[in-house]
């Protein structure tokens, strides 16, 4: 079965989210370079963005545990995230502007996910025909 056009849509989104996330830590980590050492910063936005990316990719693969993994990393983040999203449009209007555009590009995308000819999709790449 070829993957549906509402995979390849969501992976592309995931994928301009990181990118958007690439974006939005230099201009965080520049404002709050004063807080934390700024090694410490790089390292565990790297870690971050290695593993995000290696789900979406899993995603692309047709791996239902991706698919389920990033709905439960982003339902379990998105409450704490509110309030680092609302100071961060405070703080830094554009930085505010790059987070809300990250969940709603991810919402979009889990629902794209999620919906039928998607779903069918990721149980038939669990069982591939012989």
């Amino acid at each position: 079965m070829d993957r549906p056009a509402s995979v390849r849509h969501a992976v592309l989104m995931l994928y301009l989210t990181l990118a958007i996330g690439l974006v939005r830590g230099v201009v965080e980590a520049s404002s709050n370079a004063a807080n934390v050492a700024i090694w410490f910063v790089v390292l565990v936005s790297i870690v971050v963005l290695a593993f995000m990316a290696f789900l979406v990719w899993m995603i692309w693969r047709g791996r239902n545990w991706a698919r389920i993994t990033f709905l439960v990393l982003f339902l379990l983040g998105l409450l704490p995230s509110v309030p680092l999203l609302l100071r961060s449009l405070r703080t830094s209007p554009f930085s505010g502007l790059l987070g809300l555009a990250q969940v709603a590009l991810q919402i979009v995308a889990l629902v794209l996910l999620f919906q039928r000819p998607a779903a069918g999709w990721f149980r038939d790449a669990r069982n591939p025909a012989p």
